[in-house]
């Protein structure tokens, strides 16, 4: 029996029409996607670390219209949302880095011109849920501030991002799993806010470094393993993050 609940989701803001929003949704993970799936797509995961989600839809409000759907209906629109990104041309455009002051959110930009694309991937982690996301938008309205007020990064360093977040929707039954290890290597792609000293911005550093941090926690787990009795429960999570572990590892060496 399918214990999903599927809702579309048409939100009312002044002077601006978007497109209804489509989610499939249980106590640990909420997912959101875009109804037209070809000009806007769009693909969000809310995972739950501490407390079930609530039986509705996150932040809706009393303006909102909210009704159920099929499970079919969802499937279809995050399919071609997903269809839409793998197409993606992302390539000859700005990039940059916007790292929230708290370092619990990082958004990876991408501007494009010939036809306009402002490319989002987004990856925040808070205390009670981790939140992924990419999405489209046609214009380029927010280069100039974002530019602005954030470094830029190489190309290869956005396209890595948005690779390993595609990799990362294309299963979700693994991303409660997943989500800690792919924050992991987002954070690594994207370094720190103010660097102690230079670094050589490339490609093969951020390969590296994401690789190590990931390598240096299974080790962790290991001796954890070795050393402590945990109860069955919590060594059956720790062997799943080392499963999590390998599949980063693997996505980043397949992307290398």
């Amino acid at each position: 029996m399918d214990e999903n609940k599927y809702y579309a989701v048409r939100r009312y803001f002044p002077r601006k029409i978007r497109p209804e929003e489509l989610w499939k949704m249980n106590h640990r993970i909420h997912l959101a996607t875009s109804s037209d799936s070809k000009m806007t797509p769009g693909l969000c995961a809310y995972i739950a670390i501490g407390e079930d989600f609530e039986d509705r839809p996150l932040d809706i409000s009393g303006n909102d219209e909210c009704r159920r759907i099929t499970k079919q209906t969802f499937q279809k629109y995050w399919n071609e949302s997903f269809d839409s990104f793998q197409k993606a041309r992302l390539r000859g455009g700005e990039y940059y880095i916007d790292r929230s002051e708290s370092g619990d959110c990082i958004t990876f930009h991408a501007f494009l011109r010939d036809p306009s694309r402002h490319y989002e991937v987004i990856c925040r982690q808070e205390v009670d849920l981790a939140q992924f996301q990419i999405e489209v938008e046609n214009c380029i309205t927010y280069r100039r501030g974002i530019a602005n007020h954030n470094p830029a990064i190489p190309e290869s360093v956005f396209c890595q991002a948005f690779k390993f977040a595609l990799e990362f929707f294309y299963d979700g039954s693994a991303m409660p799993v997943n989500q800690g290890k792919l924050w992991e290597v987002l954070d690594a792609l994207g370094g720190s806010a103010v660097p102690d000293q230079p670094v050589a911005i490339n490609e093969d550093y951020y390969y590296q470094r994401a690789r190590e941090l990931m390598l240096k926690r299974k080790e962790e787990i290991k001796l954890r393993l070795l050393e402590l009795d945990d109860t069955p429960s919590r060594r059956r999570e720790l062997r799943a993050e080392m499963k999590g572990i390998d599949y980063c590892v693997s996505i980043l060496d397949k992307n290398h």
